[in-house]
């Protein structure tokens, strides 16, 4: 889907010219990936219409922006993707879609996380993952709520600080083979970065697309699984932030442990199927 110059546009007269201004230039650059550098939370709230353009929602019609304020000042978009031709499931919501921009961009913490509607059940349980959910405040309309209001009596027991989504510790891997291409390095560096506290197996993908640019994507669980985001919708979602959103991918990388009590290659390759006819290449590694 197209993200017209009109679009951005629109999104952006609703924001204050002296935010507007830099941030058109910022859009236009070819780096961009969903990531404004050293802003406010006035500006946070400002942008939601902004993360909304991002929205690909080909089923539902329905559009959904979110916006992670990062502890270190900088802002992440998120947008609700659909995929046609494969299960609802593929779907990553607004709100997951902003965290894991956060997260692929460093970020270990975020203070606050703006959303254009109510969050569902699932991005609740989703938020869960975090190690500060008892700070984290959830703006919607107007209205403040924490995570406790919004999801009481919750499932499962929230992180303590190092082991949370943003903040998790980097896994250890190793592979065989001796030496190993650029790519292949990208991929195994995202699956170490892998949120995996439930299944303890690790995935990375590696997209490439016909213009050279790349993205990557580390699988996030969640305690309730279903939640759970895996690795190429985690890379989709860096992609979708970028000017490379309808530029073909021409090469596509995953990385799974070889004795992983799941496995997400088929459902990698029918999403990737879905908007593009690459094929998937799998590489196996162990874990230390």
């Amino acid at each position: 889907m197209t993200l017209s110059n009109s679009q951005i546009s629109n999104a952006l007269n609703k924001v204050d010219p002296a935010i507007a201004q830099p941030l058109k230039k910022s859009i236009k650059d070819l780096t961009f990936s969903g990531k404004v550098v050293g802003s406010n939370l006035k500006c946070a709230e400002q942008l939601l219409p902004l993360a909304k353009a991002f929205s690909i929602h080909p089923i539902s019609g329905f559009a959904v922006g979110a916006v992670a304020v990062g502890q270190s000042g900088n802002l992440y978009l998120g947008a609700n993707i659909e995929f046609l031709g494969v299960p609802l499931h593929a779907t990553i919501h607004a709100e997951q879609s902003a965290l894991l921009n956060a997260w692929m961009h460093q970020e270990n913490e975020i203070d606050a996380l703006y959303v254009s509607e109510l969050p569902c059940g699932h991005c609740r349980q989703f938020l869960r993952e975090l190690s500060n959910i008892n700070r984290l405040k959830i703006f919607v309309h107007g209205h403040a709520y924490s995570l406790e209001t919004l999801l009481p009596n919750a499932f499962g027991e929230a992180p303590t600080k190092g082991l949370g989504l943003l903040d998790t510790r980097n896994t250890k891997l190793e592979i065989e083979r001796a030496q190993l291409d650029a790519y292949t390095k990208c991929a195994i560096d995202a699956a170490k970065r892998s949120y995996t506290p439930y299944s303890n197996s690790p995935e990375g993908f590696f997209i490439q697309c016909t213009d050279g640019r790349i993205f990557v994507g580390s699988v996030a669980e969640s305690a309730a699984f279903n939640p759970s985001v895996p690795s190429v919708i985690v890379a989709l979602n860096q992609r979708n932030f970028s000017s490379s959103r309808d530029v073909p991918i021409n090469k596509a990388i995953q990385i799974k442990v070889a004795t992983s009590k799941n496995d997400s290659l088929a459902f990698a390759q029918s999403v990737i199927n879905s908007i593009s006819d690459c094929e998937v290449e799998c590489v196996c590694v162990g874990m230390r």
